[in-house]
């Protein structure tokens, strides 16, 4: 469009709190070099080329409805003075900027633009690491040398660098960790509570585990829980969660000590032994008896994480979580850069990833989803991040304001909530995913002027 609620064809115009990193993506056809300047040092900015990937063809509907096969804009590597179409920038205000206005330069090619940047009288807090992305170790290894079961307990420097880039997003990336890992890894998951940890789905030898699980933990502020089968949707594999979480429940476990997690919606046959739900289809706005999470994101119940998603992608997260008080959102995965669970008998690591040739990341036969759990992308020495890591942070720190908001204005922020997103999760198609359209925008302009009214609201919350 030739104007936005942060252009108007002549100034680029943002607002932001303190400590919120504002991200915007500057089109142009030239491809000239751009940069973005301001001249205070409580303003922060980082410049990054953005490299496009040609899907071709849509991710299936598993993922919810997608914008279909094109070329789609996503990794980013940072940069001064980006080159190409788009560039993209994060503009990073200090929680000590002082409210006001700021003036800056938007370069591209020869064209110069001025930008007006208003720091509300609003302060966001550190950003917590929310969400919570399954990264298999062995994916840093592979990234190299693509062959074997490369050991996982001891976390290498490459693994540790993307763990850094991911917190900058409010994502906790790690695995579900092993009892005997757990030495090499707690100083990872210092100040998070729920912590993913893997036990056996054997019953007779769960016990001890969880047993050991609840001594390791009790007193550090941690509470784990497990994922041992992974949606059980047959009377048989039901009925395997029902004996294996009855034996967690005898060892000591329970909702705080030890949670057993199922990805499923209540179901009689998983008994009442059930510590927490895990799933699109069980969370409601009203009469969930259970803790519930969710997971990934396909439309109509949530904004999905692959390449071709509808606008605004993962950013929805951050209000529907709010909405439906969901306190951690899984992702399934965030560096599958192999298709191993798709390797029809052939050896570890299965079929690379290459996104240039092809962006198709997970292929069963049936499905198949462009850059499906990939939210970064193999780098030296650590991972690349991509605009759809960065959807995710804003959607966060959306919710952010919304919480500051709720505390100035509940009745005000509770409508515009429901206004942007009046369906999500279980009360949208029933909890399944299909091409049904989305109930929220599929556009940027009503999202930042939604932010910029939750900036107004939680004016008070300073």
């Amino acid at each position: 469009p030739e104007t936005a609620p942060w252009f108007d064809g002549k100034t680029v115009s943002l607002i932001g709190a303190r400590g919120e990193t504002l991200g915007i993506q500057v089109l142009h056809r030239d491809g000239k070099p751009t940069g973005l300047t301001f001249s205070d040092a409580a303003i922060t900015v980082r410049g990054y080329t953005v490299e496009a990937f040609r899907a071709r063809r849509g991710s299936t509907a598993m993922y919810g409805g997608t914008q279909g096969a094109g070329t789609y804009p996503d990794a980013l590597t940072p940069a001064t003075s980006p080159i190409g179409n788009p560039a993209f920038f994060e503009i990073a205000i200090g929680r000590d900027a002082a409210p006001g206005p700021r003036s800056g330069e938007l370069v591209v090619g020869e064209r110069r633009l001025p930008v007006t940047l208003e720091v509300a009288p609003v302060t966001l807090p550190a950003l917590p690491r929310s969400v919570w992305a399954y990264g298999d170790p062995r994916e840093l290894v592979w990234a190299a040398s693509p062959t074997g079961d490369p050991p996982r307990a001891t976390p290498s420097a490459a693994e540790r660098a993307c763990i850094e880039t991911f917190r900058g997003y409010g994502v906790l990336l790690t695995p579900d960790i092993r009892l005997d890992w757990w030495p090499a890894r707690k100083e990872l998951v210092a100040g998070i509570t729920d912590i993913p940890v893997n036990i056996s789905r054997d019953p007779a030898v769960a016990g001890d585990e969880v047993r050991a699980w609840i001594a390791a933990t009790q007193g550090t502020g941690h509470l784990p829980f497990t994922i041992p089968i992974d949606e059980p949707r047959t009377p048989e594999a039901r009925a395997k969660v029902r004996a294996l979480s009855a034996a967690v429940r005898a060892a000591g476990g329970g909702p705080t000590t030890f949670r057993y997690a199922v990805t499923s919606e209540p179901h009689p046959d998983l008994g009442d032994a059930i510590d927490l739900y895990i799933s699109m289809s069980a969370a409601h706005l009203d009469g969930d008896l259970h803790a519930r999470w969710t997971y990934n994101g396909a439309h109509p119940y949530a904004g999905s994480m692959v390449l071709d998603a509808i606008t605004p992608g993962a950013r929805t997260w951050g209000w529907i979580a709010y909405r439906y008080a969901i306190s951690t959102w899984y992702v399934w995965d965030a560096l599958y850069w192999h298709d191993r669970h798709n390797r029809k008998g052939a050896p570890l690591p299965g079929r690379a990833l290459d996104p240039r040739l092809d962006p198709t990341s997970f292929h069963d036969g049936e499905d198949h989803g462009n850059l499906d759990g990939v939210l970064a992308l193999p780098a030296k020495d650590g991972c690349q991040p991509t605009l759809r890591l960065a959807q995710i942070r804003r959607g966060l720190q959306d919710r952010q304001l919304l919480e500051l908001a709720a505390r100035c204005d509940p009745s005000a922020t509770a409508r515009l909530a429901a206004e942007m997103v009046p369906r999500a999760l279980a009360d949208a198609n029933g909890g399944k995913p299909s091409k049904a359209k989305p109930s929220w925008p599929t556009t940027e302009a009503p999202w930042e002027l939604a932010r910029r009214k939750l900036l107004s609201l939680a004016a008070c919350a300073r």
